[in-house]
């Protein structure tokens, strides 16, 4: 390389146009809530309910081993096996964690310090950032749903020597977490583009989930049915579940109900965010 003098000097680089232009954005935000206090310890709860499946699968391939009697009941079929992993209340509740400690103040944070102008400055288009700020969250959740459910695969395979999971099962189990990791992401991104108070997009997505499984609790208490059910967030996943993985219904309602209102419920909170940045943006 030339030694150069002090002064300026013509650049002699090659500029080359990236085709992932939200790539910074998702590696920045990683780096960023991986940095987060208390996060390592989120983490390691949050893998918790892969541990405790992990477990019973084992337990599953050994008779003699008397422990974990009702779980292991539970997931004698495959389908069941992955139908109530991803549905167990705690593998929710820390998906619920994680969409809140990962996604909260992503756009809230932007909208604080007026960012967008220094995103979208850059050759950066309004869906480039939304595409960016949407894999930071569904890294996460992915990581402590889908992988777990991947492993939990394998070490079927390993506990009992062949790959006897049915195919529609093993698809099943890559594309429930999807579309739940989805739904949750484009949630708490909608929420936190309402507002650039971090605290309130934490008590608004937390009241969301609660005020709809209570008010679901209500109206099906009042008048007898369980389509009232259909309003909680909740109860839609495992009715979802159960459409998935071909199993019991959770309750007495057609489970292709939810499989219609998670897709429109993820469509109409990414509309709500494009507009909220459109808006920002101007």
């Amino acid at each position: 390389m030339p030694i150069r003098e002090k002064g300026y000097y013509k650049w002699d680089g090659e500029l080359k146009e990236s085709y992932i232009k939200w790539l910074p954005i998702f590696i920045n935000g990683i780096k960023e809530v991986f940095r987060k206090k208390r996060s390592k310890l989120l983490f390691a709860f949050s893998a918790f309910p892969f541990f405790v499946f992990l477990i019973a699968v084992y337990v599953a391939t050994k008779p003699e081993l008397k422990m974990m009697k009702h779980l292991v009941k539970q997931i004698q079929s495959d389908a069941m096996l992955f139908y109530s992993f991803y549905t167990f209340g705690s593998l929710v509740f820390f998906m619920i964690l994680l969409s809140l400690f990962a996604g909260a103040d992503l756009i809230s944070t932007d909208l604080k310090f007026r960012s967008f102008t220094l995103y979208l400055s850059r050759p950066l288009s309004r869906f480039d950032y939304i595409k960016g700020k949407f894999s930071i969250v569904l890294f996460y959740l992915l990581l402590f749903s889908l992988v777990p459910g991947i492993l939990l695969v394998i070490a079927k395979v390993i506990f009992t020597g062949e790959f006897s999971v049915p195919l529609y099962v093993f698809l099943s189990a890559l594309i429930f977490p999807i579309i739940i990791s989805l739904f949750l992401s484009s949630l708490i991104l909608m929420i936190s583009s309402l507002s650039s108070n971090r605290k309130f997009v934490i008590i608004s997505f937390i009241a969301f989930y609660i005020i709809s499984n209570s008010i679901a609790g209500i109206f099906q208490g009042v008048f007898k049915s369980d389509y009232f059910l259909f309003f909680s967030i909740e109860r839609n996943i495992k009715q979802f579940g159960s459409l998935v993985f071909n199993v019991k219904p959770d309750f007495n309602a057609p489970a292709w109900i939810s499989l219609a209102i998670l897709p429109f419920l993820t469509f109409v909170f990414i509309i709500i965010l494009i507009v909220r940045i459109k808006r920002a943006e101007d």
